[in-house]
């Protein structure tokens, strides 16, 4: 065979050898595009979202006891702690209710309110209970208790303790605000933080304030703060 024959057919040999190489510049830019893809996929997923609400309020005191109403009591105590360990959370983005406004009202009598809410958002109501009893408990919008649920009540047991009545949890269905949220899909907890007209509730309140509102953000976010 002459010499140009023989380099012919090594030449068809090796063709099929070639187209079936990636270079490895190629292998590297397709590489570097998924993890970039992948980058770009996680950044653009949204934080969950969660919207606090200070119960009461605009006209509204609520419940009264130990020289001070249901609405001051959660505005001057609770709220300014809640706000301070809502800033270190890095996983969600938490929001709070304009505290000079009443959801309550404002959804029933303005069709304001939770109808403005966004579905996506779950929302988190603190309030202080009444006439007379001792510790809290959460009030559900579903017939078992979520993982948060569960979380909150812990809370509630180890720093004020929990209602006999209810060992923690209450699926309620009479509240107008809360049929508006359960109607429109909305997910959320209301935690009724102790009695105020209980001296010693009152009391673990004021004094484990900070520990409660830290314990509070973490069993809501499912996540640890330093």
């Amino acid at each position: 065979m002459r010499k140009w024959q023989l380099g012919l057919v090594t030449a068809l040999l090796l063709l099929p050898l070639a187209f079936s190489i990636t270079p490895a510049s190629a292998k590297t830019t397709t590489t570097t595009t998924a993890a970039k893809t992948a980058k770009t996929v996680k950044q653009t997923t949204p934080k969950k979202h969660y919207l606090i609400v200070m119960g009461h309020g605009a006209g509204d005191p609520g419940a009264r006891g130990n020289g001070t109403t249901e609405a001051h009591f959660l505005r001057q105590y609770m709220l300014p702690q809640l706000r301070k360990y809502a800033k270190e959370v890095t996983h969600s983005t938490i929001t709070f209710y304009n505290p000079k406004r009443n959801l309550v009202s404002d959804t029933l009598y303005h069709h304001q309110g939770s109808y403005n809410i966004n579905k996506h958002t779950t929302v988190i109501m603190f309030h202080l209970d009444a006439p007379a009893g001792h510790g809290g408990h959460v009030i559900i919008h579903k017939k078992h208790p979520t993982a948060r649920d569960k979380r909150l009540a812990k809370v509630i047991k180890k720093y004020v303790g929990l209602n006999r009545a209810y060992n923690g949890y209450s699926f309620r269905t009479n509240l107008r605000n809360c049929n508006v949220l359960r109607r429109r899909g909305i997910d959320y907890s209301l935690v009724e933080s102790g009695f105020i007209t209980n001296k010693r509730d009152v009391t673990h309140l004021k004094k484990h304030m900070a520990k409660i509102a830290k314990a509070d953000i973490e069993a809501i976010t499912n996540e640890q703060l330093k």
